[in-house]
């Protein structure tokens, strides 16, 4: 199925998107990277009831595209020029907590994640999308505004956090739902089931 999502999306949304289903999506995106994510659980209420520093952007009910863009800024603000997916696996560690701190609806990345995450989202109700990678120049056409970027001077353009509203951005194909089916997985063992 063929889906045009206006976010932000309700549980009731992301609990009727299937394995297959294309997704166009238009809303606001936070951007994060393997480093991204380590300075959120650490800055934010930790797994441990800790208490960290507080975030400077509050990642709360926003989805999580695995990307690091690049842009250019001038007089008139940022430009997003490159804005496609990085590999998620970086992410498997972190991910989980996330989920479940930041009621975070659904993921963004490349090349699905692994069991922790889908177990994750299955437990949260949330979603992963998969994104094609090597479409950074095109993916870009489709930010409509740079909400925000946090944490650039510490770690750099395609580590930093970046809140952007996107419009019509896809195709993307949801790969791992919140019925606990992930394609990533089907794939590889139907694989090895036709090689042995």
């Amino acid at each position: 199925m063929i889906r045009h999502v206006e976010l932000p999306t309700t549980p009731a949304d992301i609990a009727s998107w299937r394995v297959g289903d294309v997704i166009f999506l238009t809303g606001v995106v936070l951007t994060a990277r393997d480093l991204a994510h380590r300075r959120i659980l650490k800055a934010g209420l930790l797994e441990t009831g800790e208490q960290g520093q507080a975030l400077p952007f509050d990642p709360t009910g926003l989805p999580i595209f695995h990307c690091g863009p690049l842009a250019r800024r001038d007089a008139s603000g940022w430009t997003i020029t490159g804005l496609g997916p990085t590999t998620s696996a970086r992410m498997e560690p972190s991910t989980p907590a996330i989920l479940a701190r930041f009621k975070t609806p659904f993921l963004i990345g490349k090349g699905g994640m692994g069991p922790a995450t889908r177990q994750a989202l299955a437990d949260h109700g949330a979603a992963y999308l998969a994104a094609v990678g090597g479409t950074g120049a095109l993916g870009a056409r489709s930010v409509e505004a740079v909400l925000g970027v946090y944490w650039l001077e510490e770690v750099g353009m395609p580590d930093a956090v970046w809140i952007l509203r996107l419009r019509d951005y896809g195709p993307l194909v949801v790969t791992m739902d919140s019925t606990g089916r992930d394609l990533h997985d089907e794939v590889a063992r139907a694989a090895a089931e036709s090689t042995a």
